[in-house]
Parts: C-alpha cells; sequence; structure tokens
C-alpha cells in the first residue's frame, strides 16, 4: 500500500484543526481506492475511537480545505 503524496498535508491540517482527529489518523493507514480514501486502523478500539469521536468530519473539512475532494470510509 502507497501512502498518497498529499496525506502528510491533510494529516497536518487535521492534526491543527482537532487533537482527537490527530491522534487517531496516526494509527490509520490511508490508501486511496476508487476515488474513496480508506482509514485501514490495526487495532478495533480504535476504529471503534474514530467511528465515535466525530473526527470523521474534521478529516474531511481539512480536505476539503487542502483541495482534496474524496469521500472518507473507515475500513
Amino acid at each position: 500500500m502507497t501512502e498518497p503524496f498529499w496525506w502528510p498535508q491533510v494529516l497536518a491540517a487535521t492534526s491543527t484543526r482537532r487533537q482527537a482527529a490527530g491522534m487517531l489518523l496516526a494509527h490509520a493507514t490511508p490508501t486511496v481506492e476508487g476515488g474513496t480514501l480508506r482509514l485501514h486502523f490495526a487495532r478495533a478500539d480504535i476504529a471503534a475511537a474514530w467511528e465515535e469521536s466525530g473526527a470523521q468530519a474534521s478529516l474531511e473539512g481539512a480536505m476539503k480545505a487542502g483541495g482534496v475532494d474524496l469521500a472518507v470510509e473507515a475500513a
């Protein structure tokens, strides 16, 4: 799996906007598949925290601000 070239910039923007999102994203392996950013979490508890935290909205906002228009899905 190859990280998208823009991932570090999006991660930094998300961390600035919301600490929890940044901490959770640090545990994600991102891939782009068919126009969707898929976040792969190795641990089920981190994936559950992602789902419950609302951090996805923060990530989507940071991506939009960075000009990245992809759907986001936790896998």
